[in-house]
């Protein structure tokens, strides 16, 4: 008979503060008593929470939103501790050494003076002034970490691919885009049939297949890759995390420890809305990218015009929905065109229909989730 432990449930099917119920392991499968619920262990991410790192969650995805339970005592901690399968040795070591983060919570207390400093310049400082501050205490390093953690996550539950003519033909554009970079970029591809494209922090892009079969030519895709490149190089899609999570949650990831925003940040993947002064900032340092790169910058009109005008049709366009004040962006990307002509730009020599013909034989891979649900059938 399996030994269950107590645990508080939070799902969105539940009330806000949780439900109790009794869980337990059996193989590799984490169960919940009284709940159809199964959730296979390479699915579960570990974190360590509470002011003195006494609290052990187990998180999780369920059709594209989050669930957890923390473990309702100390007892249930060592029952789960005793009883969890070998695949979650490494991520429980964060109980075992938890200790270690208390002396860095107490050493954290004399900055909450500061914080406390903060909130009250806040009342007048720009508010996205302050995200750019707790952007910037952010290590590169813990960046790359949260981008890639959110990644690995995202190829769990979707398509995603990085080789093919498709494939390479967005990495050789977006390696002209970011020569010189502190970031290490990951370029994908997502198949889907929205238009769309976003970024992750660290420097990890991914494009929706849609937008490639949408676009004209290969300009008009370099144009949305400068665009999100931005994003990346600007802090954009960090500052959205530290908005999104809030402030306690920051101060874990400028620790180091990002599994508290994973699941947070692979929910919004492809759903952030950035403020209209952040996707004019992306746009008019984009155009800078693509005549530094010595790319033709008219598409960054074109698609905008093509996608204006096939807004509201059946087909998705989540990239268009998800950056508003399209008119005036278009206005200002003619303006720029205008005054700032790059005569030397070229447009790139890229056979655009073979790239979408050869995106279009790709045959999509199994996301990982589904390969692990077959592995256990």
């Amino acid at each position: 008979m399996p030994v269950s432990f107590a645990a508080t449930l939070y799902a969105p099917t539940v009330p806000s503060t949780g439900i109790l119920v009794n869980c337990y392991f059996v193989g590799q499968l984490l169960k919940i008593e009284t709940m159809p619920v199964e959730v296979h262990c390479a699915s579960l991410v570990v974190s360590v929470g509470g002011f003195e790192h006494n609290e052990l969650f187990l998180n999780w995805q369920e059709l594209g939103q989050a669930w957890a339970i923390k473990a309702q005592s100390s007892k249930d901690i060592q029952v789960i501790l005793a009883t969890a399968p070998t695949n979650l040795a490494n991520q429980l070591q964060k109980w075992h050494h938890k200790d270690r983060h208390i002396k860095t919570v107490w050493s954290l207390i004399g900055g909450a003076v500061a914080v406390c400093v903060l909130a009250i310049v806040g009342l007048w400082w720009q508010y996205d002034n302050i995200l750019t501050w707790a952007a910037s205490k952010v290590p590169l390093s813990t960046e790359e970490k949260l981008g890639q953690a959110a990644l690995e996550q995202f190829k769990a539950e979707h398509t995603i691919l990085n080789e093919g003519k498709a494939a390479t033909t967005v990495a050789d554009i977006g390696k002209r885009l970011t020569q010189g970079s502190r970031y290490r970029y990951q370029w994908y591809i997502k198949h889907d049939n929205t238009i769309n494209a976003f970024a992750l922090p660290g420097g990890v892009i991914v494009v929706h297949s849609a937008l490639i079969n949408k676009a004209s030519n290969a300009d008009e895709l370099a144009a949305v890759l400068a665009h999100e490149v931005q994003h990346v190089e600007r802090q954009h899609a960090l500052k959205n995390m530290i908005h999104s999570a809030g402030w306690a949650t920051v101060l874990a990831v400028v620790l180091g420890d990002v599994s508290a925003v994973t699941a947070v940040i692979a929910h919004q993947l492809g759903t952030s809305y950035f403020s209209r002064d952040l996707e004019a900032e992306a746009d008019r340092l984009g155009y800078a990218t693509l005549v530094k790169a010595n790319i033709k910058p008219d598409g960054m009109v074109s698609f905008f015009q093509k996608l204006q005008a096939a807004h509201g049709d059946s087909g998705g366009l989540a990239w268009i929905s998800s950056h508003p004040e399209t008119e005036a962006r278009i206005d200002a990307m003619k303006k720029l065109l205008k005054e700032q002509p790059c005569v030397p730009c070229k447009p790139l020599s890229v056979d655009w229909p073979a790239v979408q013909q050869a995106l279009k034989g790709v045959k999509p891979p199994q996301p990982a989730v589904k390969q692990q649900t077959e592995a256990t059938q």
